[in-house]
């Protein structure tokens, strides 16, 4: 079986995670996993598929290209290794939220004490409302913490007192939303 990453971007709209699935569709592969968003007017996407039995990279750069040319996305790929198809997923086991007012090295901080924890952060959603003095910075991070959401909290708290943010760590089964 051959695998692939698809990176896929362009201006939001509707239809274009339908567009994706249809050309996936014609070609009999499998999408297997995906992310999706839309920030600012522009959407992006990832996704890994699984490819037909004798079918390839050759295929699927085709079908690309017309998918390209037909939509106005930007589309790139990739083939996986066979280590980086059998590689699980990180499942995250507690949730981080950081708000505050917004500046500068947020999310290097928050990011440089997870490195520095042995933390690995699996999804990461930003966002800053409002305007002018009254800019707030919103950041959620799900992160594998391998069990130690205590010590993460505390690492966090030096961050939050350093930058004037607060911060919290919620196991990812409390109810956090």
């Amino acid at each position: 079986m051959t695998y692939a990453l698809l990176s896929i971007s362009g201006h939001d709209r509707p239809g274009i995670v339908r567009d994706v699935a249809e050309a996936m569709l014609h070609l009999s592969a499998n999408i297997e996993d995906s992310s999706m968003t839309a920030l600012r007017g522009r959407f992006t996407m990832m996704l890994i598929v699984r490819l037909p039995e004798g079918s390839g990279l050759v295929e699927l750069k085709a079908a690309l290209a017309e998918l390209e040319q037909r939509t106005g996305l930007t589309i790139q790929s990739q083939a996986l290794s066979a280590d980086e198809v059998e590689r699980e997923t990180l499942e995250p086991d507690c949730i981080v939220t950081v708000h505050g007012a917004d500046r500068l090295g947020i999310v290097y901080e928050v990011s440089n004490m997870l490195a520095e924890r042995g933390v690995s952060i699996v999804d990461v959603s930003t966002q800053v409302r409002g305007e002018g003095e009254a800019r707030t910075y919103i950041m959620v991070l799900e992160v594998f913490a391998a069990g130690d959401i205590e010590g993460v909290r505390r690492a966090l708290a030096e961050v939050s007192e350093r930058l004037g943010v607060d911060v919290e760590v919620h196991h990812l089964d409390e109810a956090v939303l």
